[in-house]
């Protein structure tokens, strides 16, 4: 029986269809965070949210992780470098974060200084990028701050507030180079990071409050759906991306978080969406796209 292989077409169609579908599901996702998350702290301290959270993540992750039969890290490199990722990546990046909130550092100039994440990766990794790629991040970071240029300066800017805002920006980049190294199964990388992610905030969690947590029913939705919707299910869409990714384009997605966070929050809690939010979006929507056009050499391979 012959059996008729794709064409280079018919497989790039297929590629480009998942690239265009994956970024948007995961945007989608992450923007749902702060809405939720904004839903839950009334009932618990951050960082007892955060313990529950990774709790519940790694047990769903060990789960999947036996029932694929992924194996275990075989070398203590790899060991390092999976725990050395989740430090950064998920207590670092979530701890600073809320720490950086405690000292009334507005969402505003949280949510600008962490934009600032593509363009520091870029600067970092060295890679070729365009004169467009770098208009189009810059259009990206003004698009940011017009989407919250409004609550910049609601909260008290305090020296220690600005240095948590940096550490956590910091964090989060550190961990996403670090990230794309790892090659173990992806399953297992996150099972390990999520127990090791638990294991610290527990030890975390008493000396920012207390482990009180009030059960109502607005408490376990806010916390189910963080974990199985963002610390599952989003985290695994955003390592998928920078495994097989360039990382400017991978990080410059999280331009578009703050944007469609104001857009659920219109639509969910009725607050107002101004004309400049709209007008910022119209600027991240653009440069995502001088972003992440593919460039004339990329072009021709594919035809070719």
């Amino acid at each position: 029986m012959k059996t008729e292989l794709s064409s280079p077409h018919q497989l790039t169609t297929k590629v480009s269809r998942k690239e265009l579908f994956i970024p948007w599901v995961f945007v989608l996702m992450w923007s749902s965070g702060a809405i939720f998350v904004e839903l839950g702290l009334p009932y618990a301290d951050p960082f007892t949210f955060l313990a529950y959270r990774f709790f519940i993540a790694a047990i769903i992750m060990w789960i999947i992780s036996l029932k694929l039969k992924s194996k275990l890290p075989s070398t203590t490199f790899e060991w390092k470098a999976i725990i050395s990722t989740g430090i950064f990546q998920q207590v670092g990046y979530q701890a600073f974060f809320f720490l950086a909130l405690d000292f009334n550092i507005s969402p505003g100039l949280l949510a600008i200084i962490l934009g600032a994440q593509p363009i520091v990766t870029t600067v970092l990794s060295k890679g070729d990028t365009t004169k467009k790629q770098w208009i189009g991040l810059f259009s990206g970071m003004i698009g940011l701050i017009l989407v919250v240029g409004h609550s910049l300066w609601e909260g008290s800017i305090s020296i220690l507030g600005v240095v948590w805002c940096l550490l956590s920006l910091g964090s989060i980049t550190c961990g996403t180079f670090l990230q794309k190294n790892i090659k173990t199964s992806l399953p297992m990388n996150m099972s390990i990071q999520y127990t090791c992610s638990f294991l610290l905030f527990i030890i975390i969690a008493p000396f920012f409050g207390s482990f009180t947590v009030d059960w109502t029913s607005t408490f376990l939705m806010s916390l189910l759906w963080m974990v199985f919707i963002i610390t599952v299910g989003a985290t695994m869409l955003l390592y998928y991306m920078i495994s097989k990714g360039n990382l400017t384009n991978v990080t410059s997605l999280f331009y578009c978080v703050p944007a469609l966070t104001a857009i659920l929050d219109y639509f969910i809690f009725g607050n107002t969406l101004g004309f400049t939010p709209i007008i910022g979006l119209g600027f991240i929507i653009m440069g995502l796209v001088m972003i992440n056009q593919k460039n004339k050499e990329f072009k021709k391979t594919v035809a070719s």
